[in-house]
């Protein structure tokens, strides 16, 4: 899923955290700060170097390896940018490359001295595709995503000798434990990332060019809005294969929207309380879509019913697809739904469908 232009700007515009990076890095270089920024585990000891740890991904000391940084940032950084949105790619980005700085720090305090000492994105690059497991569209039918991270961890020596094999290695291995879903207590809610998107700088640089903030795909900052009358605002363009969406719709009321303000703190936004309303009434009408359950047979959850991406949220972090469904049915959020599953909470006799309402011949007890 890729987030699309707004309308009015004259071209495509490039991702922001991205291209920043490409200009930090090549301006570090030039400036001759590759060596400052060296992961060196003996000056980690000096509170002020503490910075290594992160800033060790920026540094670049051989002009190969700061071309090969270079060329895999618009080759892949920029589709994983529109992929995940520019706040979570710059979260994951940063995260993962302090988890390799610590990682590598680890590994020559035990010993292995060649792990310190030098600098590079490399190890980023290979940790962002072992942790996404996704590459983009033109590398289907050449390589399987899977393989990819793998590929370039043994072409990479052989085309610069920075930064070293065992730091390539600390990335993706950091890379692979963000896919098991290790880090999941240091990802950014929705809920969180929301009410950043919503703030008046990251709306101004979702309409800058030619370097743009990208939204996450799916977020309510890429959903039309509806406005007061003389409030002039374009909505913003949908993800493909998905219909616009109103904020009020047949069967919803002013009761429904007094009900929604009254459930949330004061001061809670309004897309908030409207987002829990209507993620309640499309798990009811989803449940109403199918005939009406006997007492005695199980309860029949439709897939559909609850977010894709919450849903995926949880798989991630191990969770059972079913287990996973039924907690967010409950409660409608991230947070309460490892509350529920963490304890235990969730029922296990629910049966999950793909599709919507009860299948046409469904299997277990009951009449016939």
């Amino acid at each position: 899923m890729h987030a699309r232009e707004p309308p009015g700007l004259p071209s495509p515009a490039l991702p922001l955290a991205s291209s920043v990076l490409m200009l930090l890095m090549t301006s570090l270089w030039l400036m001759g700060a590759g060596p400052s920024l060296t992961l060196a585990p003996e000056l980690l000891l000096d509170p002020w170097q503490v910075h290594r740890l992160l800033t060790h991904a920026l540094g670049h000391v051989t002009l190969p390896g700061l071309l090969l940084s270079l060329l895999l940032l618009p080759t892949l950084g920029w589709w994983q940018e529109r992929h995940l949105g520019t706040l979570r790619f710059l979260h994951t980005s940063t995260l993962l490359s302090l988890a390799t700085g610590l990682l590598a720090v680890l590994l020559a305090g035990l010993g292995v001295s060649s792990v310190g000492g030098s600098c590079g994105y490399m190890p980023v690059h290979l940790a962002m595709l072992a942790g996404q497991g996704h590459c983009p569209r033109w590398f289907w039918g050449v390589l399987p995503p899977r393989l990819l991270p793998w590929l370039l961890l043994a072409l990479t020596p052989l085309l610069c000798s920075e930064p070293p094999f065992l730091q390539l290695l600390c990335g993706l291995l950091c890379g692979l434990a963000y896919m098991t879903g290790a880090f999941w207590w240091l990802e950014l809610s929705e809920r969180r990332l929301q009410m950043l998107q919503e703030g008046i700088l990251c709306r101004t640089l979702a309409r800058c060019w030619p370097l743009r903030l990208f939204p996450t795909p799916g977020s309510l900052a890429e959903l039309p809005v509806t406005h007061p009358a003389g409030v002039s605002e374009r909505p913003a363009r949908l993800p493909p294969g998905l219909g616009p969406v109103q904020l009020t719709w047949e069967g919803s009321s002013e009761v429904d929207l007094d009900w929604a303000r009254s459930s949330f703190a004061p001061g809670t936004p309004l897309w908030m309380a409207l987002d829990e309303q209507m993620l309640q009434e499309g798990i009811q009408a989803s449940l109403l879509d199918g005939p009406v359950q006997g007492p005695q047979g199980p309860l029949w959850l439709p897939k559909s019913s609850v977010s894709s991406l919450r849903l995926q949220q949880l798989e991630r972090m191990g969770f059972p697809t079913e287990q996973a469904v039924v907690a967010l049915a409950a409660t409608g959020h991230v947070e309460g739904a490892v509350s529920l599953l963490v304890g235990g909470q969730v029922d296990t006799e629910a049966l999950v469908t793909e599709g919507k309402g009860v299948p046409p011949h469904p299997k277990g007890p009951g009449p016939p």
